[in-house]
């Protein structure tokens, strides 16, 4: 029986890196392709706005050593939007404005998440950056790609302001900063910065009654029942869990759940 296990630990060490001292620093196409293989097992595994990673650079696409860990790549997110799609064309949208729903990328990181969701449903995307450097990368590449996307550096909360309730097929995309939520026990959301909790409720604060859909994106390893506990009282839709990669706890899903206010 072979029971060797892969060694991670170069990716582990490297994460390291792209979170420690390559944090704020425009990565080479070299380690992006480094972080290809480190992370996904190939290098075509980094891929945003359907550009792989070698290919990046010489389109012009600029990511940070923290947007390539905190990033929700290509083979993940489509799948997710996929998914979304279907559930949304199975009921009939309400609201004010039903038949022109939104999709509000709160924390947008990369703006990939926001990208695929925009397209696969062919819906205009508001979103909210408000970390300076990463907001100038993630412009950079949306302009590259010619993204339709409205990006502001701005609070969430701000943007939620701006955006009243259309339809109950309206969508948010929640992926706060995990910070000091990442422990050894697992994912706390409670512990994102803002917590994921506090989000839930600034969103139903902003829709005056109207429930709407959630997309969040989190480890395998939940801690304390936390996603349960965060969603209390919304109805889960569909969790879509890519195929490992890395060790348990280092490894994506995403859920879809439904709001309500």
């Amino acid at each position: 029986m072979n029971t060797h296990q892969p060694d991670h630990s170069a990716y582990f060490a490297f994460r390291d890196q792209l979170l420690g001292p390559l944090r704020t620093t425009v990565l080479t196409s070299q380690q992006l392709c480094e972080a290809g293989r480190l992370i996904y097992g190939h290098e075509a595994g980094l891929s945003l706005y359907g550009i792989p990673a070698a290919d990046m650079a010489p389109k012009g696409i600029t990511l940070l050593g923290r947007t390539v860990i905190e990033c929700s790549v290509d083979d993940y997110t489509a799948p997710v939007a996929d998914a979304l799609a279907a559930l949304q064309a199975a009921s009939q949208p309400q609201g004010p404005d039903a038949g022109n729903p939104l999709i509000a990328d709160l924390f947008c990181g990369s703006g990939n998440f926001g990208h695929h969701l925009g397209q696969r449903l062919m819906r205009a995307v508001h979103a909210a950056e408000l970390d300076p450097a990463v907001f100038g990368t993630a412009r950079n590449n949306l302009d590259r790609i010619g993204s339709a996307i409205t990006l502001r550096l701005t609070d969430y909360r701000d943007l939620l302001r701006e955006l009243p309730a259309r339809s109950t097929h309206d969508t948010y995309v929640v992926e706060p900063p995990w910070g000091p939520a990442f422990t050894a026990a697992g994912l706390d959301l409670t512990r994102t910065s803002p917590p994921v909790p506090e989000i839930l409720d600034d969103i139903r604060r902003s829709r005056d009654g109207l429930p709407c859909h959630i997309a969040i994106k989190t480890n395998d390893q939940i801690a304390h029942d936390s996603l349960d506990r965060s969603f209390t009282g919304a109805r889960h839709l569909a969790t879509i869990t890519p195929a490992p990669s890395l060790p348990s706890g280092a490894n994506m899903d995403f859920h879809l759940y439904e709001l309500h206010g």
